[in-house]
């Protein structure tokens, strides 16, 4: 999934990594589920909704989650809020899904006061959140929509996470210009990782003329922003090894010679992702 400030992720990392440092299988978590864990039941549940282990699914995984809920687990009220919100694995209802995130909030959990807090001061917020989680489920074309909508609201996130849509054409054709373009809404909207989507694509040519100046003014704003990856590239491109002749099936960058995906490190000579899940490799 991709890297958008998704409060809603945090909670997959709190009550699961300690399940997940047992390496548990589904088999034993769903034993203690049944057994009535209520954190077995949130792990379950969580482990069916991102298909760890086993094959997605959704309504089994809302199920657990719901148990786990109303056992008082507020995590798993907020990944229940989740669904409710999207309309995957229970019907479509968001006042549900906020009920559930309130008491989540009124116990004290920081994920659901978050997302509380964000949706009634940012533009977009709660679209942008819908996006982002049917992302993170890989149900890309079913998060379009909000995506759309939040970005027209001006959401920096949203339009970078459409963005990333257009250019890697998920769930919608893939169209570099309109890429472009929402990178640039992004990065106007002063969120660093819209700079550096920007920066790439001039560095590259995509959906944007090639300009190596304009690339290292985006990369250096996303850089002053805290975006490693930026810094890295703008390091990259002011290298004079940038256009060696070990370069040059690559033009010069990486583009070619990594894959759309990847971005050339000239000091380890690999391939590291621009977008999660994907690994580092060379080439």
């Amino acid at each position: 999934m991709f890297r958008c400030g998704l409060r809603w992720l945090a909670l997959v990392l709190t009550l699961w990594t300690w399940h997940a440092a047992a390496n548990p299988s589904l088999k034993d978590s769903l034993a203690a589920a049944r057994a009535g864990d209520r954190g077995a039941q949130y792990v379950s549940g969580m482990m069916l909704m991102f298909g760890q282990g086993t094959a997605q699914n959704l309504p089994e995984a809302a199920r657990w989650l719901e148990t786990s809920a109303k056992a008082g687990l507020p995590q798993a009220m907020v990944a229940l809020a989740v669904l409710y919100d999207v309309g995957q694995g229970v019907p479509l209802d968001t006042a549900r899904a906020a009920q559930w995130r309130l008491q989540a909030a009124r116990v004290g959990d920081p994920t659901a006061t978050g997302q509380i807090e964000d949706d009634r001061r940012l533009r977009g917020h709660a679209d942008f959140r819908r996006a982002s989680a049917l992302t993170d489920l890989k149900l890309y074309r079913e998060a379009i929509p909000y995506a759309q909508r939040a970005a027209a609201a001006g959401s920096p996130s949203a339009q970078l996470l459409l963005g990333r849509a257009h250019h890697f054409g998920l769930g919608t054709p893939k169209d570099l210009a309109q890429a472009a373009r929402l990178y640039r809404a992004s990065a106007d909207g002063g969120l660093p990782d819209g700079a550096w989507g920007l920066a790439y694509m001039h560095e590259f040519g995509l959906g944007v003329p090639a300009d190596r100046k304009t690339a290292l003014v985006y990369y250096d704003r996303a850089a002053a922003g805290g975006n490693q990856r930026a810094k890295q590239a703008a390091a990259n491109l002011r290298s004079p090894d940038y256009d060696a002749p070990r370069n040059q099936r690559s033009g010069g960058g990486s583009s070619a010679q990594c894959g759309g995906s990847y971005s050339y490190n000239y000091a380890s000579g690999s391939c590291n992702p621009m977008v999660p899940g994907l690994q580092p490799y060379n080439p």
